[in-house]
């Protein structure tokens, strides 16, 4: 059975005129019993919301708010230390490095073998200050339906799955390096990609 969706029965049926795909396939993820996507729907909810009020307040959004946290816990981080730190890739930290250089938010020094290192400017520790509230306030509503305990042991669990970070990596390198990825794809008739 299909699962309802928003289109009138006029339109499925200039869907299935067109060789569209109408129906459900015999093979799809739920959503509420599929990790991936409830840590990517609570994460797409906390960046999205985060940013709006971060950019609100200081002119900054998400990513500039995880490098001044974790340049308040670890001064003198490299960039590519940054990354490790949060999981981000490069590109996104070279952006959001190079704007708050630009608004003097944070401070560069050059270390040894080229290293380059990152601190809180005075105005970087202001914004870092003003946001920490805001920040613990979002994270006890997350938790608001949740008790102590469960709260204690989900943190843990996160932890954990964190671990599973590298075998994750080495998984996807091998989906990269994989020769002929269309074999993962629906095909059409006589091997087509399907439409």
């Amino acid at each position: 059975m299909t699962k309802a969706t928003g289109a009138s029965p006029e339109v499925r049926a200039r869907a299935a005129d067109l060789g569209l795909v109408v129906e459900q396939l015999p093979h799809t993820i739920d959503r509420d019993h599929y990790t991936p996507a409830l840590l990517g729907l609570l994460n797409n909810i906390l960046v999205w919301g985060g940013s709006r009020a971060f950019h609100h307040l200081h002119g900054v959004g998400t990513n500039e708010w995880r490098i001044i946290s974790a340049l308040g816990n670890h001064p003198g981080a490299t960039a590519r230390e940054l990354c490790g730190i949060l999981g981000i890739n490069k590109s996104i930290a070279s952006k959001s490095v190079n704007l708050l250089l630009g608004r003097e938010l944070i401070a560069q020094l050059d270390g040894p073998r080229g290293s380059r290192h990152l601190y809180l400017t005075d105005a970087g520790a202001v914004v870092h200050d003003d946001f920490m509230p805001i920040a613990m306030r979002r994270m006890e509503i997350l938790h608001e339906p949740l008790s102590p305990e469960e709260i204690e042991l989900l943190d843990s669990f996160l932890v954990r799955m964190l671990a599973s970070a590298e075998s994750m990596q080495r998984y996807e390198r091998e989906i990269l390096q994989d020769p002929q990825p269309s074999s993962r794809t629906n095909s059409g008739a006589n091997g087509a990609p399907g439409t």
